[in-house]
């Protein structure tokens, strides 16, 4: 079925041999393009082949973060050559940009009975000078200026490469602002074709769909006038417009000054703008009231549960093993659920030790140390990004309490941690020295355990390997984050920071039900410390059967909701295709 929506974004985070992706921007991206594939909707991604991606992360002896790149195999990744090369328009001259295509299947498919097509645009091709090449090899290795050229491939690349491979697009769904100049090379066709500019915004505008993933004011895309108006009058040379009306379109006051902000270019040419959680939209409403009236709404994001369910959790629901087509009912979030929750609290608590022992043995050999953990004993994690809003050092930051906590013969507690922090962050690289020089301590006999290089593979096992998924970021600050959604997958409970995702996730503790996990209203390392002490160990080992009733209360209550069928029908309404 050819594509009518385009889904365009700068991350696509579909397997480790393929790491063109930094967070959870492109396993996001990745998921929903799983979930078009297995529902067979007609959607395509469109994205940059970084040769080289995102970094690679090593620690040295002295557990300080070293970052290196691999070049990638576009065979091993499973990418195509299509034939097919577009080109677009620098300040000065053209750059070629190679169309590779990835063709992505369910996980529950393994015949690959439908496949949603993933394009990579590609500069690092002999057609192009030595400097051009470069443009595709890492993934937001540079600071704002340059990734400009980051962002023109991605956007005006992936309109041509639409036409040149004739797909028959109808609406462009923006995820994020990279994407930006999308938006302006389509203007220009309309221009080209004699439209006035009046009417080629809302010729645009009426097939956009744009989804902003920023809560922070001045966290967007932006470029001062010098950094941009080249690019500005190369796009739109010759035509009926003048570039300073785009510039105008985009500009906001910042820190002081006049930028061009892709953000309020991108919204004022979408009839549609979602932000990603409830509480986000929000916080959106607040930050972008300066622009204006604007159609914004929401779409919480979501999961694709059987890329991210644990093989020993999947056969309580599908205990023959069916594969394929016969599995598909099983595959389904609702149907998934559904048989979970018929299940023995037994059979689930049996499950969950099976998914632990078997993370325990794969993650022995990734940690930092090679420490391994104890299944049987109460596993936390806490894995993401290495900066400052995420508090990456609150769990390590009284290392005396902690050791109370985690250390006991009898109730022994596992704390696994993960993240990079950016190669241009030495705040966070500092925190990642913090949590290593933690996890030394003789007083923790091992009870803290550091894995280097988070990857889609280690995030797998942790989320197996969890009982309680930790996120401790500063209220406000998180749009809305996909982790904790996989823990429940994964028959874990979530302790989270009262934001993002969670905001509608969470359901406290009432006369007719259980609580689904814990929020936390001020998450500071006293509360934190404390709600484990006094909450969560004296449930896992002292009320199991409580423990069981929530695991099954956050399979009830997240499991339909949270996943990736229910975001492509949200979408769907958007798109109107």
């Amino acid at each position: 079925m050819p594509p009518k929506v385009a889904y365009i974004s700068s991350e696509f985070a579909l397997s480790d041999d393929l790491p063109t992706y930094a967070g959870g921007l492109g396993i996001l991206a990745a998921d929903l393009l799983y979930q078009a594939a297995e529902s067979q909707f007609p959607l395509c991604g469109i994205s940059v082949f970084f040769h080289e991606g995102f970094f690679q992360q090593k620690v040295d002896p002295e557990g300080k973060q070293e970052h290196f790149y691999d070049r990638i195999d576009p065979l091993k990744a499973g990418l195509v050559d299509t034939g097919q090369s577009v080109k677009i328009p620098l300040t000065d001259h053209e750059i070629t940009l190679k169309i590779w295509r990835k063709d992505v299947s369910p996980t529950n498919q393994p015949n690959n009975q439908s496949t949603s097509p993933l394009y990579l645009l590609d500069a690092d091709i002999p057609e192009n000078t030595p400097e051009d090449r470069k443009f595709t090899d890492r993934l937001y290795e540079r600071v704002w200026a340059p990734h400009l050229i980051d962002d023109l491939v991605l956007g005006v690349g992936s309109v041509r490469a639409a036409r040149k491979l004739e797909l028959p697009i109808e609406v462009w769904h923006i995820n994020d602002d990279h994407g930006t100049f999308n938006i302006m090379e389509r203007l220009r066709e309309y221009l080209e074709k004699g439209l006035s500019f009046p009417e080629a915004r809302e010729k645009v505008k009426s097939e956009t769909i744009f989804t902003t993933h920023t809560p922070v004011a001045g966290a967007e895309s932006k470029f001062n006038r010098e950094e941009i108006s080249f690019t500005l009058n190369a796009l739109f040379e010759g035509l009926d417009v003048n570039p300073e009306e785009i510039w105008d379109l985009g500009k906001r006051e910042w820190d002081g000054e006049e930028v061009f902000s892709l953000t309020v270019f991108a919204m004022r040419h979408a009839r549609a703008i979602n932000s990603v959680s409830r509480k986000h939209l929000e916080v959106s409403r607040e930050l972008w009231k300066f622009i204006g009236d604007l159609p914004l709404t929401y779409v919480t994001n979501a999961v694709y549960a059987p890329r991210w369910t644990a093989k020993e959790i999947t056969k309580l629901a599908n205990p023959k093993g069916l594969t394929g087509s016969e599995n598909s009912e099983y595959s389904k979030p609702e149907r998934f659920v559904g048989k979970l929750l018929e299940a023995e609290t037994s059979k689930i608590r049996e499950g969950k030790l099976r998914a632990k022992k078997s993370a325990a043995e794969t993650l022995a050999h990734l940690a930092y140390d090679k420490r391994r953990f104890d299944p049987k004993a109460l596993v936390l994690a806490w894995a993401r990004r290495f900066t400052e809003y995420k508090q990456p050092a609150l769990l390590v930051s009284d290392l005396g309490r902690l050791v109370k906590i985690l250390v006991s013969s009898d109730r022994p507690v596992y704390l696994l941690m993960s993240g990079k922090a950016h190669p241009e962050d030495p705040q966070g690289q500092g925190f990642v020295k913090q949590v290593i020089d933690a996890s030394r301590d003789p007083r923790l006999e091992g009870h803290l355990i550091y894995f280097p290089n988070y990857s889609l593979s280690l995030a797998k096992e942790l989320f197996a390997a969890a009982d309680v998924w930790l996120n401790t970021p500063l209220i406000g600050w998180e749009a809305s984050g996909t982790s904790g959604m996989k823990a429940v997958f994964n028959c874990g409970l979530n302790a989270s920071s009262r934001d993002g995702w969670w905001v509608e996730g969470f359901q406290p503790e009432t006369d007719e039900q259980p609580a689904n996990g814990w929020a936390i209203d001020h998450p500071d390392a006293e509360t934190v410390y404390s709600l484990i002490e006094t909450e969560i160990v004296p449930t896992f080992y002292d009320r199991r059967e409580d423990w069981l009733r929530m695991v099954k209360e956050a399979l009830k209550s997240c499991g339909p909701r949270f996943n990736t069928p229910r975001m492509l029908e949200d979408y769907r309404k958007l798109y109107q295709v």
